[in-house]
């Protein structure tokens, strides 16, 4: 018998050296053997599946197989593997196979099948199903079963087999798919989570293909455009946008990689009746492990009272640049901690200080009133108004401004308290009054004084 193993070992060592094949008389040759007495060796391998032969014109020509004998996958299969006969007894079983019915090799193997006691086993009903697995083939099953207080799922496949001895019987393998079910079970659940919050929100959400075909929509996007949810196949993205924002899009998902995914931009959506309406829409690209774009994420936020608000905003102001721009009079307005906030072009042009000149009014005044002990009782007259914290009342006063030029012109300071608690401060210029009413009296002076025509010419020349 030891002689014999030993042979057998040279012959298949001997094969793995020559992987192109050598024939029995090249065997015989190198083991020191007869013919027939390497060709049943020979046999024997080639029946264990341990070689193969090819024929070669009139030589048989043997090669080391490369296949696993099944007592190699009995051992390293991760699955649970059991080999019935025909006769419903068990050939042959693996170790996780063992351990999960918590039985012994010698309690197990060469025993009838129904008589091993297995809620496994029993689950199966083997004996119930061999006809019809030799007759219609291989039989799929899933299963449960409570094990030390534990469910666990179970994928069988029992499957018609022919043993090396020409034998029928079944090839049982069972597959632990406990954690997948719950992996399955998990992503049910936040799935349903995930679509359960985006059905609920207000924000408008939907996915697109690159395209632009759209594969799902929320709620709030339903009601939107006034479609179902499952009516949104063969609809276009694209077709609900505003057209002059379409290339603002398209511009900006080319921006999107794996690295950077998101943007946002303002456009605005085409509802149900046709009008349109402003989003602030965050954009993501979805990418597979690969990095290739599979489809984007858009969440939109309604925005459109923000934006007609913003655009009124914008008209107001536009307007308030037009009138205080044309106005006949210096416009200044300054926030409360006194830096300038504006000055109309007539302000530069009287005064003759730009806006970047006077960044707050304590610059400003150090110029307008250089004597300090005088700008000292002018800027107290102004502060201590107690009507200046009133919100729209208009104070006024009358105060010496030195020019940037040199010269010193009377104005008239008008002074409002906006809601913002803004001052916004109108000036007078009061020098064409004073210049007038100084030429009134010159003239009355003159007339009083001269009796005649000829000399009232002569003192006005």
């Amino acid at each position: 018998m030891e002689t014999r193993q030993k042979t057998i070992r040279k012959i298949k060592k001997l094969l793995r050296l020559h992987p192109n094949g050598l024939t029995i008389s090249d065997l015989a040759e190198k083991l020191e053997l007869n013919r027939n007495s390497t060709a049943k060796y020979l046999e024997i391998l080639l029946i264990s599946g341990e070689v193969n032969m090819n024929t070669i014109g009139p030589a048989k020509v043997y090669t080391f197989s490369q296949k696993m004998p099944i007592s190699a996958i009995l051992k390293f299969s991760a699955d649970i593997i059991l080999l019935i006969d025909n006769e419903m007894r068990v050939l042959d079983a693996n170790e996780n196979a063992l351990s999960l019915l918590g039985i012994s090799r010698e309690m197990l193997v060469g025993h009838l099948i129904r008589n091993v006691k297995s809620p496994i086993i029993a689950r199966l009903a083997i004996s119930d199903i061999l006809g019809k697995i030799q007759k219609t083939g291989e039989i799929q099953r899933e299963f449960s079963i409570t094990l030390h207080n534990e469910v666990h799922h179970y994928w069988v496949r029992l499957i018609p087999t022919v043993f090396d001895t020409m034998d029928e019987g079944v090839t049982i393998i069972g597959e632990d798919i406990t954690q997948q079910r719950h992996f399955e079970e998990s992503l049910r659940l936040s799935e349903a989570r995930y679509r359960a919050i985006v059905q609920d929100q207000t924000d408008v959400i939907c996915r697109w293909h690159p395209e632009g075909d759209i594969s799902f929509i929320n709620e709030s996007f339903s009601h939107f455009m006034g479609i179902s949810c499952s009516d949104v196949l063969g609809k276009n993205i694209f077709s609900s946008l505003f057209p002059e924002d379409i290339p603002g899009m398209k511009e900006l998902i080319a921006r999107l990689t794996p690295h950077e995914p998101t943007q946002s931009l303002e456009l605005r959506l085409i509802d149900n009746r046709g009008k349109y309406r402003w989003f602030q829409w965050n954009i993501r690209g979805i990418y597979d492990p690969a990095g290739i774009l599979v489809e984007y994420q858009s969440v939109g936020r309604d925005i459109n009272t923000e934006h007609q608000q913003a655009q009124t905003i914008r008209e107001s102001e536009e307007r308030f640049h037009m009138i205080t721009d044309h106005s006949p009079f210096p416009i200044s307005i300054i926030d409360e901690s006194g830096k300038f906030l504006y000055v109309n072009t007539l302000f530069t042009r009287l005064f003759g200080y730009a806006f970047e000149e006077i960044p707050t009014e304590k610059d400003w005044f150090s110029k307008a009133f250089p004597d300090s002990s005088e700008r000292e009782v002018i800027v107290h007259t102004m502060r201590a108004d107690p009507a200046q914290s009133k919100y729209g009342e208009v104070r006024s006063g009358v105060f010496p401004v030195t020019c940037k030029d040199g010269t010193v012109r009377p104005v008239n300071f008008f002074r409002s308290t906006l809601q913002s608690g803004e001052q916004f401060v109108v000036y007078e210029d009061l020098t064409p009054k004073k210049e007038s009413e100084r030429l009134h009296s010159v003239l009355a002076s003159i007339v009083n004084s001269s009796s005649d025509a000829i000399t009232l010419y002569r003192n006005l020349k």
